[in-house]
């Protein structure tokens, strides 16, 4: 059952990994100042950027600490895997949409004023 745990541990890792990674990219792109549009409001580019990497990092620590503390049978570490799975791609997916949707904004457009 600690494989189940070990194998949804390391698929946040690559998720979390990946988040990170792009929001380092899309910092290169955008002005520090920049406020990108969000939901319609025009939103710092730090909570665009950072917001859901740290929201999924809390995220992957509930679930972490759900997958360890409780005694759970087989069937019931492979559907917590499964949660686990889904949410983890989930919010990389989500991440990425997000910041594809923030640079073509800035490349097409420019940045919104404030």
């Amino acid at each position: 059952m600690a494989l189940w745990s070990y194998a949804g541990d390391a698929l946040w890792i690559l998720a979390l990994s990946i988040m990170v990674a792009a929001s380092r990219a899309a910092a290169k792109h955008v002005p520090p100042q920049t406020r990108l549009r969000m939901l319609g409001l025009g939103v710092s580019r730090n909570i665009i950027l950072w917001g859901l990497p740290v929201a999924g990092f809390l995220a992957s620590l509930w679930l972490l600490y759900a997958a360890r503390t409780r005694p759970v049978t087989t069937d019931q570490a492979i559907i917590l895997f499964g949660i686990r799975a889904i949410a983890a791609s989930s919010l990389a997916m989500l991440h990425l949409r997000w910041i594809g949707a923030a640079l073509d904004a800035v490349n097409k457009d420019g940045p919104p004023r404030p």
